[in-house]
């Protein structure tokens, strides 16, 4: 067996080839064009093993090195990290070290998630950028009116609100400023509307996003969200793994007598992470018990950590759908870890 460590970039990468005692074979920085990467697959000694490190431009790499590798490997950059302790980093060390790790059987690995959850993944992105567009023009409006004295109260995300914005009688440049930031609210608004129609009628035949949004507070976006970070819910053995992968657990350091519970760990998945806190409040405020227990918790411990304890009963409910395949319903139930569960 072989193995090949590449430090990926956008637009050349660095291939590290050794055998299996760890000689070196190929040492060599190529262009990322598919004509090399294909020349440079075909020139590596078969069976091959290759682990390639987690960027933006995984996509066609991966898929291109699945047709020659025996197995492919996407790195976890923040768990490779711990490897990495030295005073010198180039590309051709990162790319040693990946292939030095992943033929000693180290190599910290996410799951590589199939075609059609990457499409989901840049469908739910191209939606969210589409709002934090509308907000950035939404923030320089409100600043440009503060700076004339103008008030600016309400939705600026509706039309009725917007056409209050008077622009008659004011210089001719802030005229201009303000009419382009009210065109352009307006169109992305109207984006957003047709990408929310385009999410559902797109999703509809989707089996496990139906089952999702029969659960309290999930929409369409949030059960893609979810759907399309989890991947594939057999992958977590307990609940409590997903609930560590989507950040909702809270860091621990253990040692003797001494048990600190810290702020909940920064290796997750943010997505993940915040599309379950975003609509949270919407789960509490649809069931009376939960809210009171949310009430009860923001009472004795504070707001956050009363959110992120109902995020966990969320997060296993959602465990609980995917696992069983069924929609969510309200009588008592026991999950699939033999936990009883109320309210699902």
């Amino acid at each position: 067996m072989h193995y090949v460590g590449v430090d990926l970039h956008k637009e050349q990468s660095w291939f590290y080839v050794s055998d299996h005692e760890g000689k070196r074979l190929i040492s060599k920085s190529i262009t990322n064009s598919n004509e090399e990467l294909k020349r440079i697959f075909d020139s590596i000694p078969k069976p091959f093993k290759l682990g390639v490190e987690a960027t933006r431009n995984w996509y066609f790499f991966i898929d291109l090195a699945e047709q020659y590798a025996e197995e492919v490997k996407l790195a976890n950059s923040f768990e490779l990290k711990a490897f990495a302790k030295r005073n010198k980093k180039t590309d051709k060390i990162d790319a040693k070290l990946i292939c030095d790790v992943l033929r000693m059987g180290y190599l910290p690995a996410v799951h590589i998630p199939p075609k059609p959850i990457r499409e989901i993944r840049e469908l739910i992105r191209y939606r969210i950028s589409l709002v934090y567009e509308r907000t950035f023009n939404i923030n320089r409006l409100k600043n440009t009116l503060g700076k004339l004295g103008m008030e600016c109260n309400g939705d600026l995300t509706t039309y009725k609100q917007l056409d209050k914005i008077e622009t008659e009688g004011l210089p001719a440049i802030y005229g201009t400023v303000i009419q382009g930031h009210k065109d352009r609210i307006r169109f992305l608004t109207e984006k957003i509307r047709h990408m929310k129609m385009y999410l559902e009628e797109t999703f509809q035949e989707d089996q496990e996003i139906i089952n999702l949004i029969s659960i309290p507070g999930l929409s369409y976006l949030s059960a893609a969200i979810v759907k399309s970070e989890i991947v594939d819910i057999n992958n977590f053995a307990s609940f409590n793994r997903l609930c560590s992968y989507a950040g909702l657990a809270p860091r621990v350091s253990q040692s003797a007598k001494k048990d600190i519970h810290g702020p909940l760990s920064k290796n997750r998945r943010k997505l993940l992470q915040w599309i379950l806190l975003e609509v949270t409040p919407h789960f509490v405020k649809a069931s009376p018990e939960k809210k009171s227990k949310f009430d009860e918790l923001s009472k004795r411990k504070n707001y956050n950590i009363a959110k992120v304890a109902l995020a966990r009963e969320l997060l296993r409910m959602i465990y609980v759908v995917l696992k069983e395949k069924r929609k969510y319903y309200s009588e008592k139930i026991r999950s699939t870890a033999g936990v009883a569960l109320h309210g699902v």
